[in-house]
């Protein structure tokens, strides 16, 4: 048969240890087909001797009981009774040994299985422990060598960048005076860097030697112990199989006494009837040689069986030994097995710690693009917002000029807005200039509007007492967004000024306020200055009233409630003041 070799691997097991093992392994397995082939020779010859004691008893010669009389038969009955008697308790004697031995082989074949298993997961779990401590071990050893080396080298470093700057102020201090003195200063200083760092070195060397003994001897330990659980299960299957032979052996040893007794016994019997039957031995001829086919038929059978039970005891011996062979191969495997999934496991580890380490990369190139392209693109919206503000601005500001205009035109030829110094004062103190951020220009002065302007007050109430008073409007100016616009046929580049805000001039002393619609022609949106509250307009008494209005020939008029409009015509240059409504 080959002899199997177990390959030499880099951080492998014992060379030595591992060969020992084999040779007490192949050595207990020729010790064991020794053994059987001296069992094979056994039964052989006891077959062989079997097989001549047949031959014997054919050859005898047949004796003629004919002759014989009624004692003759009576023994020859008591004698073939007792024989049967016998034969029974020997089949009962070698049946029950043979169902106790079978038992028993069976159980030792069970224990043996069980206790091969747990010997085998045993030291499978041991071996696995045992790895995967001096792996830690290992890590940690190599780990901390790591960390000490980088500690000593950069606190090296640091001595050494210490003494260097040192050194270099020494030198700017004293260039001239000590430059001797330096260079001998430097020289040792070099010198002992060179030994620091020599030291250092070595004391990395040592530091890694001693943690590549260390790992070795976790190594060695583990092999040693995988080793002695492999030699405790061999020795606890070599005493499986010792038991299981010897409880073959008694097996066969009861048999054969029994077979042999059965033997002896059968054999005085039938010389004792010969003895004493001599005389009727030619009657009961027929009778005797009867006897003598059952008793041999008999014998054959409890021969037969023995023959079976030692066959079958041989079988299950094969069995055992070939199951041991098979434990013997997985714990083989399993060691085999081991150093792989360690292998695998330590290049598992490093693919997987570059894998994420790659990934982190690629995530933080990734979030810092997505960060910079965020960032554009609001720094985008940003921009294009301020460049419509500033538009919009600018369209405003040109809006709340063309109004001012309008507003002008419009009502500078009512009473109180004849006197321009007056008009000025009050645009002055109630409607201060507000500084504009990019303001354009205003452009020309848009046409007198030809349709109507209608005001909304809140419960305003006009009077024509003792001369024309002059129309209050809200000193606040606010801006709303016209749908008219769109629905007139403004053009697109008038939408931007939806929300300019009019300038209103009003009285000083006014604390009402309305909200003023001013509906333009096709060309000019609605503007809308909201009113906070509603509030009536004082009399010429400075007095708010609610009671309906006096006239001038003393009929009331109707006062002018919330949401009621005044509609005024277009008002021209040559339009008195006081042809109004």
């Amino acid at each position: 048969m080959a002899e199997d070799q177990f390959p030499v691997v880099l951080r492998g097991y014992d060379k030595e240890r591992v060969d020992q093992t084999l040779a007490a392994s192949r050595s207990n397995l020729a010790r064991l087909r020794q053994q059987i082939k001296a069992d094979d020779d056994r039964i052989l010859k006891l077959e062989a001797e079997l097989q001549e004691a047949k031959s014997r008893k054919v050859e005898q010669p047949r004796n003629s009981f004919a002759s014989l009389g009624a004692n003759a038969q009576q023994l020859l009955a008591s004698a073939e009774q007792t024989s049967t008697e016998l034969l029974n308790r020997a089949k009962q004697d070698a049946a029950s040994t043979k169902t106790s031995a079978q038992e028993k082989a069976t159980t030792l074949v069970n224990e043996a299985q069980l206790e091969a298993k747990h010997i085998v997961d045993e030291a499978n779990a041991k071996a696995k422990s045992i790895v995967e401590a001096a792996n830690d071990e290992a890590r940690t050893v190599t780990t901390t060598a790591k960390q000490q080396s980088e500690q000593s080298k950069s606190a090296a470093d640091k001595v050494v960048a210490e003494r260097r700057q040192a050194l270099d102020l020494e030198l700017q201090n004293s260039r001239e005076e000590h430059e001797k003195r330096l260079a001998t200063s430097k020289a040792t200083q070099d010198k002992e860097l060179s030994e620091q760092k020599a030291k250092a070195a070595k004391e990395i060397a040592d530091k890694r030697r001693k943690s590549d003994e260390e790992i070795a001897k976790l190594k060695k330990d583990a092999n040693d112990q995988i080793q002695k659980a492999l030699a405790e299960a061999n020795k606890k299957l070599a005493d499986v199989r010792e038991q299981v032979s010897k409880s073959l052996n008694d097996a066969r040893r009861q048999a054969s006494e029994i077979t042999d007794k059965a033997k002896s016994e059968a054999q005085q019997i039938v010389d004792e009837s010969k003895v004493t039957s001599a005389e009727t031995m030619a009657k009961v001829n027929a009778e005797a040689e009867q006897v003598r086919s059952d008793i041999a038929a008999q014998q054959e059978d409890a021969t037969k069986k023995v023959g079976e039970l030692l066959k079958s005891l041989e079988e299950r011996r094969v069995k055992t030994e070939k199951e041991s062979q098979e434990l013997i191969e997985q714990a083989k495997a399993t060691r085999k097995d081991a150093d792989s999934f360690a292998s695998f496991k330590r290049e598992e580890s490093e693919r997987k710690a570059s894998q994420l380490l790659e990934e982190a990369k690629q995530r933080a190139q990734d979030e810092v693009e997505a960060h910079r392209k965020a960032a554009q693109a609001e720094l985008d919206g940003l921009k294009d917002h301020i460049t419509k503000l500033q538009h919009r601005e600018a369209t405003i500001t040109s809006r709340v000029d063309e109004l001012r205009n309008i507003f002008s035109k419009s009502f500078g030829n009512f009473d109180g807005f004849h006197d321009e110094a007056v008009v000025n004062d009050q645009d002055d103190g109630q409607a201060p200039c507000v500084p504009v951020v990019n303001a354009v220009p205003a452009a020309d002065p848009l046409p007198t509007p030809s349709s109507p302007v209608s005001v909304t007050s809140s419960k305003t109430e006009v009077e024509d007492k003792g001369g024309a008073q002059p129309l209050a409007v809200p000193q606040e100016e606010a801006t709303q967004t016209s749908d008219d616009s769109v629905a007139a046929g403004q053009p697109a580049g008038d939408l931007a000024a939806d929300d300019a805000a009019t300038d209103s001039v009003g009285n000083p002393e006014d604390k009402a306020s309305a909200a003023v619609t001013v509906r333009s022609s096709a060309n000019m949106p609605t503007q809308v200055l909201p009113s906070p509250a509603p509030s009536v307009l004082p009399d010429a008494s400075g007095q708010a009233d609610d009671a309906p209005v006096q006239a001038r020939d003393g009929q009331p008029q109707k006062a002018v409630t919330d949401q009621e409009t005044t509609v005024i015509p277009p008002i021209k240059d040559d339009v008195a003041p006081t042809d109004r409504d």
